[in-house]
């Protein structure tokens, strides 16, 4: 489509570049190994001398869950990722899902790179932000280049994209994740799309970092201070690219959609693209609103038509989650009701990340609702998040989704503690009774 394009990538950035060295970076979580001798209060236990133990996250089944399937597609182009970042000394746990489209090039190179350039995109390249958005001007052009004439206006609405509480200046001071994810993710497109022109990819990352333990809190069975433990407060920070979802569950067992797909219908969508782009919005055959030829209007990839606006630049959201006791003790109260779920204040359930093949199939607390139901059916001791996550990809199959399916469940604090509600049960019978395994073989 765009004549030249895919040319001018492959050779804008030959001169010039700068190699960041790295760390290798961390897919585990650290716990300190405790001495549980019959003799020893579990109150009072103390770290043995011999170390640490390092679970990695991925096999952390009580923690995260996470199931993938091709469904009824020749291949699966979905992509997910769990790891541990280290951003300005302090840690991160980062969670990534990644829908691939024309090929798993770009999901792949996503889930291999994304969180470590989050990680190595500092301060370096805050102050080289300037550089990076000249490259898109220069060498793509177009909706670029009148983007980048309004770049001091989008630098400043990302410096202004994040929490502020009156308890935790210092806490929050060091995080740049409001300028940090858009660069890094806009940088890693251009690095993706000089070698690999055709695939694209859209993507929800969610990052979750501790700003607070009460350390007067009694031992829960580790010293570690994670986002899931009793007594935390947590940032919960999540960057969002086209139609992959962000599903927070609240601790009266609500969906709650972090996220909003990135569509030719979505009014900020529509005037983003229509201020700095042609109008190249249409309607399908069924009526539809597409641009070009395409569904989502940001996406990693799709280099073909980069020219015309399609951006990898995320949405970013932040929310503060953790225990409802030392939300309301540390917070104000406008901000909890400003900065947390509903103003609800704490306690949420689960964090679920998945693909369009699930939330094309089932709604949004119908997820919630096969998670929360496998739990009450199996026992908080045997429905892991694991069980739970590979229920809700077993009922997207079951009910005939047509797309590669892929959720993550990701426990939270107040998980167990949901009311005894299942609020669709009746909808998801109607779809199982519906079923019919010989639709469209005749």
């Amino acid at each position: 489509m765009l004549v030249g394009l895919t040319y001018r990538f492959s050779n804008a950035c030959k001169y010039g570049r700068r190699v960041v060295m790295s760390r290798s970076i961390s897919d585990s979580v650290v716990f300190t190994a405790v001495d549980r001798s019959p003799n020893i209060p579990l109150k009072t236990t103390k770290p043995l001398k011999q170390g640490k133990l390092r679970v990695p996250l991925l096999k952390s089944p009580s923690h995260l869950g996470h199931s993938t399937s091709r469904v009824n597609r020749a291949y699966n182009e979905d992509e997910y990722s769990a790891k541990v970042l280290s951003l300005n000394g302090q840690e991160v746990i980062n969670f990534n899902i990644f829908d691939g489209h024309g090929g798993n090039q770009c999901s792949t190179f996503l889930k291999e790179n994304l969180a470590q350039n989050v990680e190595n995109g500092g301060k370096e390249m805050i102050e080289g932000k300037e550089d990076l958005v000249k490259r898109y001007a220069k060498n793509i052009g177009g909706y670029w280049k009148r983007w980048y004439k309004h770049r001091e206006k989008t630098f400043a609405t990302w410096a202004n994209n994040r929490i502020q509480l009156t308890n935790f200046k210092q806490e929050l001071k060091n995080i740049d994740l409001n300028l940090r994810l858009p660069l890094t993710f806009l940088s890693t497109d251009y690095e993706f799309c000089e070698n690999n022109p055709k695939s694209g990819s859209t993507s929800t990352s969610a990052y979750l970092q501790t700003l607070y333990t009460n350390q007067t809190s009694q031992f829960q069975p580790f010293f570690e201070n994670f986002y899931f433990n009793r007594k935390t407060i947590s940032l919960l920070t999540i960057a969002h690219i086209g139609d992959t979802r962000a599903i927070l569950v609240d601790k009266n067992g609500l969906a709650n959609s972090l996220t909003e797909d990135h569509h030719p219908s979505n009014p900020t969508e529509t005037q983003r693209l229509r201020r700095y782009a042609a109008n190249f919005f249409m309607a399908d055959s069924f009526g539809e609103e597409r641009f070009i030829a395409l569904a989502n209007t940001r996406a990693f990839g799709d280099v073909d038509y980069k020219e015309v606006g399609v951006s990898a630049e995320p949405e970013v959201t932040q929310l503060i989650i953790g225990d409802s006791q030392e939300i309301n003790q540390h917070l104000t109260t406008e901000e909890v009701k400003k900065h947390t779920i509903n103003g609800l204040g704490g306690d949420e359930c689960f964090l679920i990340l998945c693909t369009d093949g699930v939330t094309n199939v089932i709604t949004d607390q119908e997820i919630a609702d096969v998670v929360m139901t496998r739990y009450r059916r199996s026992g908080h001791t045997k429905a892991t998040p694991q069980m739970c996550a590979q229920e809700v990809i077993k009922f997207v199959e079951f009910v005939g989704g047509d797309d590669n399916a892929t959720i993550l469940v990701i426990r939270l604090n107040g998980w167990g503690q949901w009311p005894n509600i299942d609020r669709t049960g009746e909808l998801r019978q109607c779809r199982l009774d519906d079923f019919n395994p010989r639709r469209g073989s005749g």
